[in-house]
């Protein structure tokens, strides 16, 4: 038989400089690759969009990217890192 209980997913948000990443963890399953990638952040560990994708990838975790414009960042920045973005949305085709 089959269990009627869905496992409870956390998501997790990264913010990588106008990147979002949106981490999607399994409850229970994922609890120990959450704390090895939130000790990572917290120990001021640079970490890059490539890098996260590819932690993702390797520990099978699903996640998503958002660009968001950033008030306090200058035109410029803004456009480099939309630049940046396209960038890396299309090396991961």
């Amino acid at each position: 038989m089959k269990s009627k209980e869905k496992s409870k997913e956390e998501i997790v948000l990264i913010r990588y400089y106008n990147v979002l990443f949106y981490l999607v963890f399994k409850g229970g399953i994922d609890d120990f690759n959450r704390q090895c990638l939130v000790n990572r952040i917290n120990t001021g560990e640079s970490i890059r969009m490539k890098q996260i994708q590819k932690w993702c990838h390797y520990h099978q975790i699903t996640y998503r990217t958002r660009f968001i414009y950033r008030k306090d960042f200058p035109l410029k920045a803004n456009l480099w890192n939309l630049y940046s973005y396209i960038r890396f949305l299309l090396e991961n085709r």
